[in-house]
């Protein structure tokens, strides 16, 4: 059974040992390991310039490990720097001359496309009378003056179902970037309505994350709707985080294992309208 170790960040995990260089937020260092194995799921690592110690030495001899540093982290540590220091083959610096329009803005923008988003949940039908965000009053109760509502981060529908606009984070891999969905996610009433209460208050931060179903179909991927996750509450005026639990579509592979620069090529221009010459 492998040792554990506590971490700040993602609490008590499998220990990993990583040479020195990939510690921290270094990113775009190579990410060198034996191979992953059922007993050893999180193999010592080290980056392209210990590597060359290595392969000049033939092997991790004594000399050779005497001219690096190793250092012990976590096994969430461990998949981060091995997201952030992998080296693609095309990197997001390729992407830096790319040129588009957008079509919200009409604006010409250059560099990758980084933010896609949804307006409103699937379920809300274009049918639906919108109304007002529910009110919160100074006692604290809330007065609902309508069934349903879609305003940009929050949504109603006849007061039964809930939903809250968050965001996904992809790491991207060799970078310290992510790529962002900015989606909708179910609340239960109770969640929801504690939001709309502290939606100015600091202590909401506070609140133990929140499970939901993602509530956008994102046609690049196999089905995400309901898709379990949970919603980490940020400081007022961010939108919450969703954290997608570990499963095998291939958003929650890309959330858990990164995304490469030449996907996030694709569903960019895939996402974009026709560009004009």
């Amino acid at each position: 059974m492998a040792k554990k170790v506590l971490c700040d960040t993602h609490g008590e995990t499998d220990q990993a040992f990583v040479c020195h260089h990939l510690v921290e937020k270094s990113f775009g260092l190579g990410f060198n390991r034996e191979a992953v194995s059922i007993d050893d799921p999180f193999p010592d690592a080290w980056c392209d310039n210990c590597e060359l110690i290595r392969a000049a030495h033939g092997d991790w001899t004594d000399e050779a490990q005497n001219q690096t540093e190793i250092k012990l982290i976590c096994s969430g540590c461990y998949e981060r720097s091995r997201i952030r220091n992998t080296r693609p083959a095309l990197t997001l610096d390729d992407l830096a001359g790319l040129r588009w329009k957008c079509a919200s803005c009409e604006k010409w923008h250059t560099g990758p496309l980084l933010d896609l988003s949804f307006s409103a949940p699937h379920y809300w039908s274009s049918e639906e009378v919108t109304g007002s965000r529910w009110k919160v009053l100074r006692s604290g109760e809330i007065e609902k003056t309508c069934q349903s509502f879609l305003d940009s981060d929050y949504c109603a529908i006849d007061d039964r179902d809930f939903f809250v606009r968050g965001i996904i984070e992809l790491p991207i891999l060799g970078t310290a970037e992510s790529f962002r969905w900015g989606v909708w996610g179910s609340l239960s009433r109770e969640n929801f309505e504690a939001l709309l209460r502290d939606e100015e208050e600091p202590g909401r931060v506070e609140r133990p994350p929140m499970f939901s179903w993602l509530s956008s179909q994102i046609s690049d991927y196999p089905k995400t709707l309901s898709l379990k996750m949970h919603a980490h509450i940020q400081e007022p005026g961010a939108r919450p985080q969703f954290h997608l639990e570990r499963c095998d579509n291939l958003l929650a592979r890309e959330f858990h294992e990164g995304i490469a620069p030449e996907r996030v090529r694709d569903l960019m221009f895939r996402a974009l309208p026709a560009q004009p010459e």
